[in-house]
Formats: C-alpha cells, sequence, structure tokens
C-alpha cells in the first residue's frame, strides 16, 4: 500500500507530514476550494473533486487530499505566527526605543 508523507524544513524547524492509514480520508478537502465566504454568497463550487474510488489509487488520492490540508493548516498557521512576531516586533521597537518602523 502507497503512504504519501511530506518534509518540511526551514533553518528553524523541521516536521514531518504522515498520513494516518487507519482512520477513512476524503477527497473533499478542508483547506481547498471556494472559501466559506464565498459559498454563503451563494457560489457553487463548479471544480468539486469527485469521490475517490475503492481501490489503491482512489485511496492514495484521498490521502494525498488530506496531506495537503494538513500542510496548508501548517504553513498558514506558521505564516500568522510570523506575521505576529514581526508586528510585535515593531511596537516593541516603536516602544522601547522610539524607533519609527520606517526608518529602516
Amino acid at each position: 500500500m502507497l503512504t504519501p508523507f511530506a518534509k518540511y524544513e526551514s533553518p528553524d524547524l523541521k516536521k514531518d507530514f504522515i498520513v494516518d492509514c487507519t482512520v477513512e480520508h476524503t477527497t473533499n478537502g478542508q483547506t481547498t476550494g471556494p472559501s466559506d465566504h464565498v459559498l454563503q454568497a451563494g457560489a457553487v463550487d463548479r471544480d468539486a473533486p469527485s469521490e475517490a474510488s475503492k481501490n489503491a489509487m482512489g485511496s492514495l488520492r484521498s490521502q494525498l487530499t488530506t496531506l495537503q490540508d494538513d500542510i496548508n493548516v501548517f504553513l498558514t498557521e506558521r505564516m500568522k505566527s510570523q506575521s505576529n512576531e514581526a508586528d510585535l516586533d515593531v511596537e516593541r521597537r516603536l516602544l522601547d526605543e522610539g524607533v519609527d518602523e520606517d526608518s529602516d
């Protein structure tokens, strides 16, 4: 059986993404497709994926969707965290050092 995985490496972090093959997966990703806002406005997802077939390739396809979701969530949270740290750094510099952020 094929089991997809991914590795993330940056100067400060290494992370492995491994699909749990003991749970059922779907091709309906949580982080793909139109946003909830767009769907609530009445849009229809015409590009929604079909259900995975009940064979090895169908299983792999749904596992890859789960893997993609896991990676998207991780990277989004990491970007938000880095953005918050940058904002705090600017605020700290303004309050502690009296440095204007445009002065760099």
